[in-house]
């Protein structure tokens, strides 16, 4: 009975140790001192990658690619209508690639493995790590607000289509 009791006790202590660590991705609510939605300025230094419309990805030219613990082959910033939407965080070789879900897990507390990937979900931040390969993975730290409106952008419009009978 003594050890169940302790058992329940450490992991009622461990889950708003969790929870408090999941919450560090809303508090942060973006990447490198930019805040998801903050407007598209002169002052961020990008150089336009990709252009799809309202879906604009871009990389800065200062960029540092030391993230935490490992080094990052690109990091590309996604901005949606202007605000700032997402980042992507790619990485390559076996020795960095290794690193990038204990940096997250160390920040953030455990994910939640989904087949290749692990993910965290905050109320506003959603993170997702992908390990692609043992020498490659992909980070992905995304706005859920601005998420939910480039998806709803991106939805076809259902259109009725009235049958007319004729005589």
């Amino acid at each position: 009975m003594k050890l169940l009791l302790a058992s329940l006790l450490c992991l009622l202590l461990t889950l708003p140790a969790r929870a408090q660590s999941i919450a560090r991705l809303d508090v942060a609510n973006g990447f490198r001192g930019l805040t998801f939605g903050s407007p598209l300025t002169e002052a961020l230094h990008l150089n336009l990658v990709q252009d799809k419309g309202d879906v604009k990805i871009y990389e800065r030219l200062d960029e540092q690619l030391r993230v935490g613990s490992f080094t990052a082959a690109r990091i590309h910033y996604k901005f949606f209508r202007g605000q700032f939407a997402a980042v992507t965080i790619i990485v390559k070789g076996a020795a960095d690639a290794g690193k990038v879900r204990p940096t997250f897990e160390s920040l953030y507390g455990p994910g939640r493995l989904e087949g290749f990937s692990c993910k965290w979900q905050g109320a506003l931040v959603a993170l997702s790590c992908a390990s692609l390969s043992s020498d490659q993975a992909i980070l992905a730290m995304s706005s859920l607000p601005l998420a939910a409106q480039m998806q709803q952008a991106q939805a076809p419009t259902s259109t009725t289509k009235l049958k007319v009978k004729q005589k």
